[in-house]
């Protein structure tokens, strides 16, 4: 087999077209083999849970380096289904709430705890002080914990369309844990995600309003489905947002952040 062509690039791997019906996720050296057998064996688990998502064949080596085989989808993000027909994106949005509800439907055991992996990127964020890192950290252990399949990425580029309908990608990050969490950080995303450094002040916020919009869209869509009190889902933002802040994220994206979480902090009466 040889490889054709370089189709993504991420901060740990590569994407590579590697036949007609497969790609390979080759992974930099920087990786550890823990990281790329833990994704490997939550690839293999998702697929069981009868979810739309690519087959994970097997692990092998390319170039020297470790690289996982998945399905080919012939698809493209929901980015650019909303871009094409932006007069469709309340469908849309509808339909990706649908799957985000069907995979938190879905218990799971034996993944990382979604509360343990939050901790840890909170205590990494280079913005927080170390008492602003005690406080959320605090605040998010009071939080309930679960055991939904969540997915811990989820937002509009990582479902791609195909001829089968939407299919979700990209399972790195998911967890067992509390489904409003994995919420929170769809809504934070959706809020603040990929906003580009050289955006206008202007139009940075006409931009931020018309997100919001589709935020509330997308709560109201998410509670036809399956209710829930609007404070338990804001207990959430907090830590999944000083959370995002340890993640190689845009400047504006995470400027923002940085005044989300303060702010929130400043609120709750810590200096």
């Amino acid at each position: 087999m040889t490889i054709e062509q370089i189709i993504g690039e991420g901060s740990t791997a590569q994407i590579i077209v590697f036949n007609e019906n497969t790609v390979a996720k080759q992974f930099f050296e920087h990786v550890s083999d823990s990281s790329i057998e833990n994704e490997y064996v939550k690839s293999k688990a998702v697929m069981e849970c009868g979810l739309q998502v690519p087959a994970i064949f097997k692990k092998v080596k390319l170039n020297g380096t470790t690289a996982l085989l998945y399905e080919k989808i012939n698809g493209f993000p929901l980015t650019k289904k909303i871009s094409k027909q932006p007069w469709t994106t309340f469908n849309l949005i509808n339909q990706m709430v649908k799957l985000q509800v069907l995979m938190h439907d879905n218990e799971i055991s034996e993944f990382p705890q979604q509360k343990d992996i939050l901790k840890q990127k909170i205590n990494l964020a280079n913005e927080l002080t170390s008492e602003e890192k005690r406080f959320i950290t605090e605040m998010l252990s009071k939080l309930p914990s679960g055991n939904s399949l969540c997915h811990g990425d989820f937002h509009p580029d990582n479902i791609l369309y195909d001829e089968r309908g939407p299919i979700i990608i990209d399972w790195a990050d998911a967890t067992q844990g509390n489904r409003l969490a994995d919420l929170a950080r769809t809504l934070v995303i959706l809020r603040y995600g990929g906003l580009p450094p050289e955006m206008k002040p202007f139009k940075s916020k006409a931009v931020l309003y018309v997100r919001n919009l589709l935020a509330g869209q997308y709560i109201r869509s998410y509670k036809r489905s399956f209710d829930f009190p609007m404070d338990s889902l804001k207990k959430w933002i907090l830590p999944v947002a000083a959370a995002r802040l340890n993640e190689n994220i845009p400047v504006l994206e995470k400027e923002n952040l940085v005044l989300l979480v303060k702010q929130y902090i400043k609120n709750k009466g810590l200096k």
